[in-house]
C-alpha cells in the first residue's frame, strides 16, 4: 500500500478538513503501532484529555480545539506523508507534541517552511533545537544534555566510574552517545567502549561483553525503555551488574514492573515527574484517577507531560487573541515566560525570542523497590525546583 494511502488509513479525528469557523484544527502524529506504541499512545491520550477539558470550559475565545491523531509507526516516510497531509488538506495551526525521533526528524522541515507551528515534540533530533526556528518550540530537555547532566550527577556521587554506552543506531541512540562524550571530556575521559544495535535487534549478548571486556562499571543506555529492560536483564543473566543510566525515553511507570527486579538500580534523568496514584500532591492524584478511568491505563509521565504540553499552548492561543496565527501564537509563547501551570505547578517554562527551549533542566530518578523515585531537585545551568 502507498505511503500516503496508508497514513490516510491511520488519521482519525471528529471529522476532517479545513477548519470550521468556531475551531482550531490541531495536528498530532505519534507512535501507535511501532517501538514506541507505549509513549505514543500515551501522549495521544494526554493530548485528548486536555483538549476535552478545555473545550468543556467553552474552548478558546470562543473556538473548540480539535485533534487530528495520525499513526507514525515510528517511521521517518510515514511521519513526512502525514504531515503534508495536515498542512495540504487539514490546514491545521500547530503541529503539537509528536512522537518519534525518525519521523519527526523527517517531517519537521516541511510543516516549518509551510508556515505552520512545530510544538514540543517528543523526540531527540538535533535539528529540534538548533539552528532556533522561528515557528518551533521544545518543551523537554535535549537527549544529549539529559545524558551528559545524569552522567555529571553519578560521577559527582560515586567518583570516577569507567563508562560505556550501548546505543540504538538511529538519532535518539546517537544523542546519548553525543552527550556522554561531551561530558566526559569535561573530565578529560571518554568512553571505554561504544556499541551499536540496530533498532529491533534485542540480542545485546555479545555487545554487554565488549562492555564488560572493555570494563564498563558503568553503561549509558541509548535505548527506549523496552530496550533498556532487556540489555538489563540480559546483563543480569551474565551476573554482570553495572551502574545504568538511560534518558527519559526510559522514564515510564511500567519499566519497574515489566523489568523486575534486573532494572532496579536503574537511573533516569527526566523533567516531568511520573504521576504516581499516591502522589502526594491531592491534584495530580485526581488527575490520574481521572485518567485511568477514563483509559483503563496506567498513567505516564509522558501522558502527563503532553496533558501540560496542551495547556501551555492553550495558553498562548488565548494570549494569541481571537484570530491567531501561527506567528501570533509563537510571539505569544516568547511572552509567557516564566510560565508556571496554576493548578499542577512543575518546572517553570521558560521561552524567550533568543531560546525556544522550555527546560534547561532536569531531575535524576532511580529504579528503588519496584517504582521510580525522585533523587534530585534540580539539575544543570537552569536549574528549578520541580
Amino acid at each position: 500500500m502507498p505511503v500516503a494511502r496508508a497514513v490516510a488509513a491511520l488519521v482519525f479525528a471528529v471529522g476532517l478538513g479545513a477548519a470550521a469557523p468556531n475551531e482550531i484544527i490541531v495536528g498530532t502524529h505519534v507512535d501507535l503501532s511501532g517501538p514506541l506504541a507505549q509513549e505514543g499512545v500515551a501522549v495521544r491520550n494526554g493530548l485528548l484529555t486536555a483538549f476535552d477539558e478545555i473545550n468543556a470550559e467553552g474552548g478558546i475565545s470562543g473556538r473548540k480545539l480539535r485533534l487530528i491523531v495520525a499513526d507514525n509507526g515510528y517511521n521517518a516516510r510515514k511521519g513526512a506523508a502525514i504531515v503534508k497531509t495536515f498542512v495540504t488538506r487539514d490546514h491545521v495551526l500547530a503541529v503539537l507534541c509528536p512522537v518519534g525521533t525518525p519521523p519527526v526528524a523527517k517531517s519537521m522541515p516541511f510543516v516549518l517552511n509551510s508556515g505552520t507551528l512545530h510544538l514540543f515534540p517528543f523526540a531527540s533530533v538535533d535539528e529540534v533545537y538548533v539552528p532556533m526556528q522561528p515557528l518551533e518550540f521544545v518543551i523537554d530537555l535535549p537527549a544529549a544534555e539529559q545524558i551528559a547532566i545524569g552522567l555529571r550527577a553519578i560521577l559527582a556521587q560515586r567518583g570516577a566510574l569507567k563508562v560505556g554506552v550501548l546505543y540504538r543506531a538511529d538519532t535518539l541512540g546517537k544523542a546519548a552517545l553525543k552527550g556522554a562524550i561531551q561530558e566526559l571530556a569535561r573530565h578529560r575521559s571518554r568512553p571505554v567502549a561504544a556499541v551499536s544495535y540496530q533498532p529491533g535487534n534485542l540480542n545485546f549478548t555479545a555487545a554487554l561483553q565488549n562492555l564488560h571486556d572493555a570494563g564498563a562499571e558503568l553503561v549509558v543506555l541509548g535505548a527506549v525503555a523496552q530496550d533498556a529492560i532487556v540489555a538489563m536483564q540480559q546483563a543480569a543473566a551474565q551476573s554482570w551488574l553495572p551502574v545504568f543510566l538511560c534518558g527519559s525515553a526510559c522514564y515510564v511507570p511500567e519499566l519497574p514492573t515489566l523489568g523486575e527486579r534486573p532494572v532496579s538500580g536503574l537511573y533516569a534523568v527526566a523533567t516531568t515527574r511520573i504521576p504516581y496514584p499516591d502522589d502526594r500532591d491531592r491534584v495530580i492524584r485526581d488527575w490520574v484517577r481521572r485518567y485511568e478511568r477514563r483509559f483503563g491505563t496506567v498513567a505516564s509521565q509522558q501522558a502527563f507531560r503532553a496533558y501540560l504540553d496542551a495547556r501551555v499552548f492553550a495558553e498562548a492561543l488565548r494570549r494569541a487573541g481571537s484570530n491567531p496565527t501561527p506567528r501570533r501564537v509563537a510571539r505569544a509563547l516568547e511572552l509567557i515566560s516564566p510560565w508556571v501551570d496554576p493548578d499542577y505547578g512543575g518546572v517553570p517554562v521558560v521561552f524567550s525570542p533568543r531560546d525556544h527551549i522550555g527546560f534547561r533542566t532536569g531531575f535524576l530518578a532511580q529504579v528503588r523497590n519496584g517504582r521510580w523515585t525522585t533523587l534530585t531537585r534540580g539539575l544543570g545551568p537552569r536549574a528549578h525546583p520541580h
